[in-house]
C-alpha cells in the first residue's frame, strides 16, 4: 500500500512538471493575444458602425482583424525604420521626446532597459554575480553593467561596480546598487543562463542548463 501511494504521487508530481510548463505558457500566450488583438477593437467598431445593418461582425473576427493589423503595423513601422528616412524621422523623434518634461525621464529610462536586453544574451551585461541583498544572510543575482565610475569610487572609497538587480519573472524592472567589489562574488555562469534563472523564478538552474546541453 506504501508503494502505491508512493506510486501515486511521484506520478502525480511529474504530471504537473509536464503540464506546468504548458499552461504557464498559455495563459501567457493567451494575456499576449487578449491585450495585442484587442488594441485596435474601438477604433474597427467605429468602422463597423458604417456597414450595413444586416450585416454582424463578431468580436471574436475583430479580434483576429485587430491582431493581424497590429502584425502588419509593426512589420511595416520595422520596414519604415530600416531605410533613410525613418532613421531620420527617428532621430528627430527620440530628440523631441527627450526634451519633453517627464516624459523624457520614462522614454529614457524604458529605451535604456530595452536595450540592455535586446539580445538573449544580454551583451550589455558583463558577468553575473551575487551578492548579500537586502540584508546581510540573504543572496540576490544580479548582473554587471560597469565598473562603478570614480565619482562615485571616490565617494566611497572602495573600487565598486554598477550592478543591476532584476525583479522576478519580469527582468526588464529591478534595482541598480553600487558594490564593493571586495563584496561580489562572481559565479561560474553566462549573462543568458542567469537570464533564465531569474525569469523561471529559480526553476532553471545552471547545472539543469549545463547538463541539457552536455545531453545534446
Amino acid at each position: 500500500m506504501k508503494r502505491f501511494r508512493l506510486f501515486l504521487r511521484n506520478t502525480f508530481i511529474a504530471g504537473i512538471f509536464t503540464v506546468l510548463p504548458i499552461v504557464i505558457t498559455y495563459f501567457f500566450l493567451s494575456f499576449v493575444f487578449d491585450k495585442f488583438s484587442g488594441f485596435l477593437i474601438p477604433y474597427l467598431k467605429i468602422g463597423v458602425r458604417y456597414l450595413p445593418s444586416n450585416i454582424h461582425v463578431p468580436v471574436s473576427s475583430l479580434r483576429f482583424i485587430s491582431f493581424i493589423l497590429m502584425i502588419l503595423i509593426i512589420f511595416f513601422v520595422g520596414l519604415f525604420t530600416r531605410n533613410y528616412v525613418g532613421k531620420k524621422f527617428l532621430t528627430l523623434l527620440d530628440k523631441t521626446l527627450r526634451n519633453i518634461p517627464f516624459v523624457k525621464t520614462i522614454y529614457i529610462s524604458t529605451k535604456q532597459i530595452i536595450e540592455a536586453f535586446q539580445t538573449s544574451k544580454g551583451a550589455n551585461f558583463k558577468k553575473v554575480v551575487m551578492i548579500e541583498y537586502p540584508r546581510r544572510g540573504i543572496y540576490s543575482i544580479g548582473f554587471v553593467t560597469k565598473d562603478t565610475s570614480e565619482f562615485f569610487n571616490s565617494k566611497i572609497g572602495e573600487v565598486c561596480y554598477n550592478i543591476f538587480i532584476p525583479t522576478t519573472p519580469n527582468p526588464t524592472s529591478g534595482f541598480i546598487l553600487i558594490v564593493p567589489k571586495k563584496d561580489v562574488y562572481e559565479l561560474d555562469m553566462s549573462v543568458e543562463e542567469g537570464i533564465k534563472f531569474v525569469i523561471s523564478a529559480g526553476l532553471v538552474t545552471p547545472d539543469m542548463l549545463k547538463q541539457k546541453d552536455g545531453d545534446e
